[in-house]
């Protein structure tokens, strides 16, 4: 049995943090149940599969807890590795650099007849391979799985199983220097096949009650906590995307971020005196919904709303309002 994981989901839950690198770890308040998903992933070794609608905040856990753990040294012990429609499992073991040993065998280079001298690490290997921080377990990120073939989840049962993989061409076995969590997400664009997800804990990231959307929203946008039309906005939100249709792409929690962002900006710079005529026009539309009578209009509706489908429809309910 592992280590219990100290991850309590606490560390980005009140502002965005700006490591010394210069890299920017923004807010993230997980639910409790996702908090308790990677706790018991840790508890049996498991990989962790995240799933949910596209900008769910999937993608952000496996950073959040790799900054909650190793804080300054995060990018030292997590490892990201993105998959594409091209991608094959063997890109994130290793590659022999075959090009390479070409041209130094024309060169007649000595290192020619060493192989090993010519193995290119993949991102599941360099997480493998990493030395841990202390007792606090590396993090690899196996981020949209669904992209990939249908056969490369199960090409990859046997390293996520044991932690190790074979270097066929130098007969060495790699196995995982420490304790590694290991997040899978995915957009449900592909089934996932049953051998594999039998290798996985699951979890569904659910979209958040309107509790949990006002505090992620008050945590990006601080001077909103005195915006009189706050909630109206977020009553909003809520009534665009329960409107759209469940095939279609309904705003995340992403789209609602952006949006309150532009809220709050626009709402900042209104009492300003040199502001251009695009800046005007994007006040007044906020200024339109802020009214007590309007009820169909929302400002910047092309955050929101991705799909011809769902334009049409909500614009055949403002009309309906007026």
């Amino acid at each position: 049995m592992a280590n219990i994981l100290n991850y309590t989901g606490e560390s980005l839950k009140e502002k965005k943090i700006r490591l010394k690198n210069g890299k920017i770890i923004d807010v993230y308040i997980p639910s409790p149940e996702l908090i308790k998903a990677v706790h018991l992933a840790f508890q049996v070794n498991r990989p962790l599969l995240i799933m949910g609608e596209p900008g769910c905040g999937k993608t952000r856990l496996a950073e959040a807890v790799a900054y909650e753990l190793h804080g300054e040294k995060m990018y030292d012990h997590f490892f990201t590795w993105n998959i594409k429609s091209t991608t094959k499992s063997q890109d994130g073991v290793y590659q022999v650099d075959t090009l390479q040993r070409m041209y130094d065998a024309n060169i007649k280079d000595d290192k020619v007849n060493d192989i090993s001298k010519y193995i290119r690490y993949g991102k599941l290997a360099d997480a493998f391979m990493k030395e841990a921080n202390g007792d606090k377990s590396n993090i690899l990120l196996i981020d949209e799985i669904d992209k990939a073939d249908i056969d490369f989840p199960n090409d990859l049962l046997l390293e996520l199983d044991e932690k190790e993989f074979e270097v066929k061409e130098t007969g060495e076995t790699i196995e995982a220097t420490s304790n590694l969590l290991i997040f899978i997400t995915s957009n449900e664009e592909k089934e996932l096949p049953p051998a594999f997800l039998r290798r996985c804990l699951f979890h569904f990231v659910d979209f958040p009650d309107e509790e949990q959307l006002e505090d992620i929203v008050l945590a990006r946008c601080e001077a909103l906590k005195k915006y009189p039309h706050f909630k109206k906005a977020l009553e909003a939100f809520e009534a665009i995307r329960n409107n759209i249709d469940k095939n279609d792409k309904r705003p995340s929690t992403s789209e609602l971020i952006d949006w309150f962002q532009m809220i709050e900006y626009y709402n900042s710079i209104r009492s300003n005196k040199n502001l251009t005529k695009q800046e005007k026009d994007l006040i007044e539309e906020l200024e339109k919904f802020e009214e007590i009578d309007n009820k169909g209009m929302i400002p910047y509706s092309q955050i929101l709303l991705k799909t011809a489908e769902s334009r049409n429809k909500y614009q055949q309910n403002e009309q309906s309002e007026k």
